[in-house]
Parts: C-alpha cells; sequence; structure tokens
C-alpha cells in the first residue's frame, strides 16, 4: 500500500522542497532597497491624489455577489445541455431532463425576480 502512494508522496515533497527552496534563494540573494518612495502606496513618482484607504459603496459589493451567485447558476446548466442530446435519446430520461431544466431556469428566474422586487439591482 506505501508503494502506490510513494510517487504522490515524493511529488508533494519535491513541490514543497522547491517552494521552500525558491523562498529561502530570494531572502538570501535578493536585494532590498529601502527608501521614502518604496513605502508609499504607489511608487511611479506621481503624486498621491486622495487617500488611498477610501469607503467604498456597499453597491460595488452587492452586484458583485449577485453577479458571482448566478453566474454559477449558469455555469450549472453546461453540464446539463452537454448531454442534453443523449440523454433525450434514452426513453426513460426524456421528461426528467427537461423538467429538471425547467425547474432549474424557474429558480433561476425567481431568483432575479425576487432582487428585482427587493432593489438590489437599482443603482442610486
Amino acid at each position: 500500500m506505501f508503494e502506490t502512494y510513494l510517487s504522490i508522496f515524493m511529488m508533494v515533497l519535491i513541490a514543497i522542497a522547491l517552494g521552500v527552496g525558491m523562498f529561502v534563494f530570494s531572502y538570501i540573494f535578493g536585494f532590498v532597497k529601502k527608501s521614502r518612495t518604496s513605502k508609499e502606496t504607489y511608487e511611479c513618482g506621481m503624486p498621491l491624489l486622495d487617500e488611498a484607504q477610501k469607503r467604498i459603496s456597499i453597491r460595488y459589493y452587492v452586484v458583485l455577489l449577485l453577479f458571482l451567485l448566478f453566474d454559477v447558476e449558469t455555469l450549472l446548466l453546461f453540464p446539463i445541455v452537454a448531454v442534453y442530446r443523449e440523454m433525450m435519446k434514452d426513453t426513460g430520461f426524456k421528461f426528467w431532463t427537461l423538467f429538471e431544466l425547467i425547474v432549474f431556469i424557474g429558480i433561476l428566474f425567481i431568483g432575479y425576480i425576487y432582487i428585482y422586487k427587493k432593489g438590489a439591482l437599482k443603482w442610486e
């Protein structure tokens, strides 16, 4: 049993050794020049126009989360569509495949209606 996992163990060991080795090598031989400008937020030589730490509206985060939620849900449709033709050839799965697809799209549509009614898509 140990022989079957030996190659995986060696690969993980080599990956860890390479990562640690690169970190140690860059720490020992790396050139670090400490200056006043390297500690600033923006190092291209242009003066700062505003504070680096500003408050961002919560709307950006809401839109981001809604996009991720519905983007992942639409990505879940791809496996169904990919095997749809093969599943329609089988007589037992014709109704079930179509029903599953309609239910999934219906849940997605209900979610869109819910966030529209809550006003999450209105930008003010």
